[in-house]
């Protein structure tokens, strides 16, 4: 077996979360990345910037629509982002509780800094809120939340890999996009937790599901669901798929000495989508 110790931290882990939950004890509101420092924050902040403004198709504008990132956690910056870009209003679908803190602030006015068109307007400094008049922030998961051909644009990053109703999150998501209106969700495929980089991308695609979901029950995993599966649950959804860009494909050598220690579900798979650790899918609304 693999990386024996990260197997018996996670499942060390995840009897500490369920003694927790049997015990009523609330879990701590989550801001992972704020709570690193400045430069790391900037960093990650306006790498995801850069990818949302390399995903939106160039012949849609922004200018004047209603946008929706799904699960930001605690960033702002590509909400601040499609409002630079002249979006009228932005929602944000989100579990935790919304972050409005110094930190955060510096971080963004950095990245504006950096020539990425974030506005600050997406933030009252004073009483450390967001403001009202340009974001509108809803605690709930996406296929939960019902609304109908309310956004022009609608985008996540890192959040699809965590999704356990899949078909529920599209058909949210096309429920809630305008006719002709974009979708960009950006995916990781690669492990999370204890098998985060820099360990290689589809090691923890080597536990048995019994295993894995010791480590990580649902809602606290990454699903181990395949490029393909993601781009069939949109269609089934509704939507037009435009394209599927790959971001980060695992190196032939390493995918072939861990092919054979795969499980049995990625070993079904082609070479060619277990080798896809990234990807972003583009899709449309179609015009009735």
């Amino acid at each position: 077996m693999l990386h024996i110790k990260r197997v018996a931290r996670a499942l060390k882990g995840n009897a500490t979360r369920q003694v927790r939950i049997l015990s009523g004890i609330k879990a701590r509101p989550k801001a992972p990345v704020l709570a690193q420092s400045l430069e790391n924050i900037v960093d990650r902040h306006s790498k995801l910037c850069k990818l949302l403004q390399s995903l939106i198709p160039r012949d849609f504008p922004l200018v004047g629509k209603m946008a929706c990132e799904v699960g930001p956690g605690d960033c702002l910056a590509n909400a601040a982002l499609m409002l630079g870009l002249g979006a009228a209003h932005v929602d944000l679908i989100e579990m935790q509780p919304a972050v409005v803190n110094e930190k955060q602030i510096r971080a963004l006015e950095t990245i504006r800094q950096m020539d990425i068109p974030v506005s600050m307007e997406i933030v009252d400094k004073v009483g450390m809120l967001l403001n009202a008049g340009k974001v509108t922030y809803q605690q709930s998961y996406m296929e939960n939340y019902v609304v109908n051909d309310r956004y022009d644009f609608i985008c996540s990053f890192n959040v699809g890999e965590h999704v356990e109703d899949m078909d529920g999150f599209f058909a949210s998501c096309y429920r809630a996009t305008r006719p002709g209106g974009i979708n960009a969700h950006m995916i990781d495929l690669g492990g999370h937790g204890e098998f985060e980089d820099p360990l290689p991308p589809l090691d923890f695609q080597t536990y048995p599901d019994w295993l894995y979901g010791m480590m990580f029950p649902p809602y606290n995993r990454a699903t181990r669901r395949f490029c393909s599966e993601y781009a069939d649950a949109g269609r089934k959804a509704g939507f037009e798929l435009i394209e599927v860009v790959k971001l980060r494909t695992a190196e032939s050598g390493y995918l072939k000495a861990i092919r054979p220690l795969l499980r049995k579900a990625a070993q079904e798979r082609s070479d060619e989508e277990i080798s896809v650790i990234e990807f972003a899918l583009i899709a449309r609304k179609p015009v009735c």
